[in-house]
């Protein structure tokens, strides 16, 4: 800062021109080495104006020193003009970096969303159910969905019962039990596809509810 704006501040709070605290706000200012507020460079603007009708004897300063303090002034408000828009330019492109970010991250969330929740195949699991629950692999079309414990439930029952009706056509246990026991035979072979025909329905009825419940909120079903 120029020692002529500072000595012209310094005659104007001898002066007694001006409000003093607020000039001597000022002054320390520009002593420090700080640019000054639009509205205390506003004010020491007006002052000098008005302070060029004063006498001289009032002001005892060169119509030059007014105008060098005017034009540093002016240089000063223009430094900081530059500063703002600097400022302003610099938050705007951190908002729309922001922004761009907050897209790209949401547009990546919706695409894992779907890639993983992706609807299950009603044919698969009629298959699953259907071409291996014949040969005494059930449950494979809940396991398919993801019922994980009921699938391996079924799957281990109907290799139980399977098990059991083979050897015993075989004759391989036939001499083993009571012969009245003959009578159950009839009910594990009602139960074998009682059973094969549940895990056909049940696990085409678990694919409808998944691929309704996914379509429609766009997440697990809470029971999964």
């Amino acid at each position: 800062m120029s020692y002529d704006v500072i000595r012209t501040v310094r005659q104007l709070i001898e002066s007694g021109i001006g409000e003093s605290g607020r000039l001597e706000h000022i002054l320390d200012r520009l002593e420090s080495g700080k640019y000054l507020y639009l509205t205390d460079q506003r004010y020491l603007e007006n002052l000098l104006s008005s302070s060029e009708k004063i006498p001289s004897k009032s002001v005892p300063s060169e119509p030059h020193e007014f105008e060098s303090l005017e034009t540093e002034l002016k240089d000063i408000n223009a430094r900081l003009e530059k500063i703002i828009q600097n400022k302003e330019r610099s938050e705007k492109k951190i908002t729309d970096d922001v922004q761009t970010t907050n897209i790209n991250l949401s547009k990546e969330s919706s695409q894992i969303s779907n890639k993983t929740l992706r609807p299950k195949s009603k044919s698969i699991t009629l298959i699953l159910s259907v071409v291996l629950g014949i040969i005494s692999i059930q449950g494979i079309g809940h396991i398919y969905m993801k019922k994980i414990a009921k699938g391996f439930g079924i799957l281990a029952t109907s290799w139980i019962i399977s098990s059991v009706l083979v050897l015993y056509f075989l004759g391989l246990i036939k001499n083993l039990i009571p012969s009245f026991l003959d009578a159950f035979i009839p009910i594990l072979i009602g139960g074998y596809f009682g059973l094969y025909a549940f895990q056909i329905l049940d696990s085409h009825k678990l694919c409808t509810k998944y691929n309704t419940y996914i379509s429609e909120n766009k997440k697990m079903p809470p029971e999964w």
